[in-house]
């Protein structure tokens, strides 16, 4: 029987068990597509409780989509045999729908059991090769998307690396060579662009070392800021500035330098002013800070970071200018709201505290630079601890102090505190006043008064004028 490419007949469950070792999943059908038998294999225990679609239609046990795929090979299986050939076997993939909606996909090799009359299907999971099936695509698609972004990203940066009009370059700090550069880069070093790019900065520049260049150019990474270098191009001669950030970009430090024909400014011709006030700023004795209108510090310059002990820019970049005035959000109101009001404030004296905790007196200038609702504030902090302990006291404070020393034998002690009490008040607001450029809300707010509270002392003390009373 076997020579004649049949099996010989066993019983079902002897059947099951010769095949259930080679298998994930074991039907039996009779001619009529009913399932006599179904078992797992030996291997596929946890697929369930394959046992309930005995003396089913194999048809009830599918979705909507395998049903006509598997009569369709079972009648091709039919059709064979009818035809004499006993010995073929069919494939075909089906999903069984075991309720709740859990979905069993298999494939089955078809067998004709022809002394029974009957299907023997043998069957193979095929969940894992779904499951890998699904993280393949899964793969893929994140793959291309991944690849239409890089694209995407890569056609910007082409297209803003064409149109700016910025000389710019990036530098590798790694391997000290030009990584891409822009036309207008390319042409202030006087070579191609295909040229410049992947060559040595010792082979392009003049002035540093490629170790003493890049240690100046990673000071940038240490104070978030911009370092300035100026270096000879060999292929044009020209004197070039070189203005550079450091940032990382795929685990690589890379350097960004936006460069300056030093020759020549912006329009064409010689910038010295530009120069000057760039080199005033960085070099001058008196502090620099730029804040914007609600005083938040934009920049402030070396000296700056003297007068305040602060160890670099990024510790004082963005803090509000009150943390660093005594007299807090005060003295900024009266500063920042002055200059909003009439451009400019001159010499307003107040004192500086330090990162620890020190005090400085100082003279602030502070200007308004831009027009509109937001505008930048310039202001120049100058060091006034000399000219204090040179100051003498106000000659209208010693008269009235000799004034008070004089009631002493002509008027009890009680008398003699309370006029002392009105000589300093009276100075108190004098000096709150002139301090606010006569801002009675300022001057209130410094005080520690409410504003009727002020108006009722500078009436006392006839400091109002006369159209005020």
């Amino acid at each position: 029987m076997l020579n004649a490419g049949t099996l010989p007949t066993f019983e079902s469950d002897l059947v099951l068990g010769l095949v259930g070792a080679m298998s994930d999943i074991v039907l039996i059908l009779d001619v009529d597509r009913k399932i006599v038998a179904a078992a797992p294999g030996e291997t596929r225990r946890s697929m369930g409780d394959i046992g309930q679609f005995t003396g089913k239609d194999i048809e009830s046990t599918l979705d909507q989509a395998s049903r006509p795929k598997l009569k369709g090979r079972l009648d091709t299986m039919l059709e064979r045999v009818s035809a004499g050939d006993k010995s073929t076997h069919v494939w075909c993939e089906v999903t069984h729908d075991l309720g709740n909606g859990t979905q069993l996909p298999v494939r089955y090799s078809i067998h004709w059991i022809n002394n029974d009359s009957r299907f023997l299907l043998l069957g193979r999971d095929q969940r894992p090769i779904v499951e890998l099936q699904r993280q393949l695509v899964s793969a893929q698609v994140a793959l291309e998307r991944d690849y239409e972004m890089q694209r995407e990203m890569d056609s910007r940066y082409r297209m803003l690396m064409e149109v700016t009009v910025d000389p710019v370059m990036f530098i590798s700090a790694h391997t000290n060579r030009i990584v891409d550069l822009n036309a207008a880069a390319a042409e202030i070093l006087g070579g191609a662009r295909g040229d410049l790019s992947g060559t040595s900065i010792e082979q392009e520049f003049d002035g540093y070392a490629a170790s003493e260049f890049m240690e100046r150019a990673l000071e940038a990474g240490g104070s978030d800021g911009i370092v300035r270098i100026e270096v000879l191009a060999r292929r044009s001669q020209k004197r070039v500035a070189l203005n550079i950030r450091v940032f990382r970009a795929a685990g690589e430090r890379l350097l960004l330098c936006r460069l300056e024909d030093t020759a020549r400014s912006p329009a064409g011709g010689p910038d010295p002013l530009g120069d000057n006030l760039r080199a005033l700023y960085a070099k001058g004795i008196d502090a620099v800070v730029f804040t914007d209108h609600e005083g938040t510090i934009i920049s402030a310059s070396e000296s700056f970071l003297n007068l305040t002990d602060s160890a670099t820019l990024a510790a004082v970049k963005g803090r509000s200018m009150s943390d660093f005035l005594t007299r807090g959000s005060i003295d900024a109101k009266v500063l920042l709201e002055n200059a909003m009001r009439a451009g400019h404030l001159r010499l307003y004296p107040t004192r500086l505290k330090t990162d620890f905790d020190g005090e400085i007196a100082v003279e602030i200038s502070a200007t308004r630079i831009g027009e509109g609702p937001t505008p930048v504030m310039g202001l120049v902090i100058r060091d006034a601890s000399r000219s204090e302990a040179l100051r003498t006291p106000v000659a209208g404070a010693e008269t009235n102090m000799v004034n008070v020393m004089d009631l002493v034998g002509s008027a009890s002690l009680r008398d003699i505190v309370a006029e002392t009490t009105n000589v300093v008040e009276k100075l108190c607001i004098e000096t709150a006043v002139e301090l606010t450029r006569n801002n009675r809300v300022a001057a209130a707010e410094m005080l520690g008064l409410s504003r009727q509270s002020l108006y009722v002392k500078l009436r006392k003390y006839g400091l109002l004028n006369r159209d005020e009373d």
